[in-house]
């Protein structure tokens, strides 16, 4: 693939886009913002274009990909599909069978496309997550640094809901556990609690002063603490992934199941209906919880062999994703 052809949609409010202005690495951005019409700015680009590349679905991207038929689209999935297959069945609505092109990085993701969407398997192209190739990069932290991060996926409910739910009553308890900070102050080991970005943008209250250890970050560090942190607590968010990845234990938090409130999520968080997927790490109580969370820490973090094979058993491949991600894309482009 020729680099010099290819084009890259980006916020000109990002982080990301700031930091590539300084470099003056810019010459290839495409730069859009949320208030402009999206498929003005795009479509000239369109026009000579060959495959549109997208990891995040939304409405003006399928509009493009259903309008301009000699488009070929490759979708490539910001997380591993395993907890909320819901959402993804929305994501791929309204898109034509032949603009259907997807990154798979999981058999279990492949499972899901095959069975339920009935995706054909020439559509689906095995590789992965293209992070990944940097993480890769990075060796499990075994410094006296360490640190555990807590980080929940979003509930849809009302803020007035949100505020009444058994969600909000055990976070505040977790990040307020006596025998877990009195633990980890004596281990010298950091807390961290990153909100989820929608739980940030619904101004769903979070005040850093009501908690006596738990460090609080925003979102824009999930990926410094996903490569720092030595553990996760976590209910069904997809980063559980990045730390299987990274070879990290990952403990899941049924954090409101317990929950009598009739709410959408319960149709895909998979909380009693299969415990397997969570890999024999997950708990609905937060004793039990506190004391898998001492017994790493005193195993180093380490893994036992078991729950590294599960592990494993997510992901197709583990290296050079981003020169597969390239071939796909060669691939799809030589077949127009």
């Amino acid at each position: 693939m020729n680099e010099t052809n290819a084009y890259y949609i980006i916020n000109n409010e990002s982080d990301l886009y700031k930091e590539l202005l300084n470099k003056n690495e810019t010459k290839n951005l495409i730069l859009v913002h949320s208030s402009i019409n999206f498929y003005d700015i795009i479509y000239p680009y369109l026009l000579n274009s060959k495959i549109l590349v997208n990891s995040y679905i939304f409405y003006d991207i399928q509009s493009i990909v259903n309008n301009v038929s000699y488009l070929k689209y490759l979708f490539i999935t910001h997380a591993i599909g395993y907890f909320k297959t819901i959402i993804i069945s929305w994501q791929f609505v309204g898109l034509k069978e032949d603009k259907r092109n997807i990154i798979i990085s999981s058999p279990f993701e492949y499972h899901f496309y095959k069975k339920k969407l009935k995706y054909k398997d020439i559509y689906m192209h095995k590789a992965g997550l293209p992070r990944y190739d940097r993480f890769n990069l990075i060796q499990k932290n075994k410094s006296e640094d360490k640190c555990i991060l807590i980080s929940f996926t979003y509930r849809k409910y009302s803020n007035e809901i949100y505020n009444k739910s058994l969600y909000k009553k055990n976070l505040e308890i977790l990040l307020n556990n006596t025998s877990l900070i009195t633990f980890l102050q004596k281990q010298k080991i950091d807390l961290i609690y990153i909100q989820h970005h929608y739980d940030f943008l619904r101004q769903r209250p979070f005040n850093p002063n009501n908690f006596k250890y738990v460090k609080y970050r925003n979102q824009s560090f999930l990926s410094h603490y996903i490569e720092q942190c030595s553990l996760l607590i976590t209910d069904f968010s997809t980063i559980s992934f990045d730390f299987m990845f990274l070879e990290k234990p990952v403990i899941f938090y049924l954090i409101d199941l317990k929950d009598n409130i009739n709410f959408e999520e319960k149709d895909y968080m998979k909380y009693d209906k299969n415990k397997d997927i969570y890999f024999e790490n997950s708990f609905s109580e937060q004793e039990p919880l506190i004391e898998k969370v001492k017994d790493y820490i005193a195993h180093d973090f380490n893994l036992d062999d078991g729950l590294k094979k599960k592990y494993e058993s997510m992901f197709y491949y583990k290296k050079n994703i981003t020169e597969r991600i390239v071939h796909i894309i060669n691939n799809i482009t030589n077949k127009i």
